[in-house]
């Protein structure tokens, strides 16, 4: 699977099952921003996949969390190459619904660029 060149966001890139989710909880290693915790652990799959945890305390509006969860998956499904071959999920922190895509984005960006590289 070339994930470098594909922009889609097949089955294969999601975090889909509770003892997944466990898994990285337990083994990763995280980062922090003001809107995210970023927690990331290695895989054996050769391609990053991604996992999103919206909750109702961080943002209470459902259509809000649902935004917040749209926004997280394109910055990932346009920047796969930056987490190699990563488990990746994101944590959402309150006022992240405040946040746009372009911001969501520069923030994410800086913080995986500096302590990933």
């Amino acid at each position: 699977m070339n994930l470098a060149v594909s922009l889609s966001f097949p089955k294969e890139l999601k975090i889909r099952t509770n003892s997944e989710y466990e898994e990285i909880f337990g083994k990763s290693k995280r980062l922090s921003t003001d809107h995210f915790n970023i927690l990331f652990a290695p895989n054996s799959l050769g391609y990053p996949r991604v996992g999103l945890v919206v909750g109702k305390k961080a943002v209470p509006g459902a259509v809000e969390r649902n935004r917040v969860k749209r926004v997280l998956r394109e910055v990932f499904r346009l920047n796969k190459s930056l987490f190699g071959s990563m488990d990746v999920v994101f944590v959402a922190k309150k006022g992240s619904e405040k946040l746009d895509y372009s911001l969501a984005k520069k923030e994410i960006e800086e913080i995986v660029r500096s302590k990933l590289s």
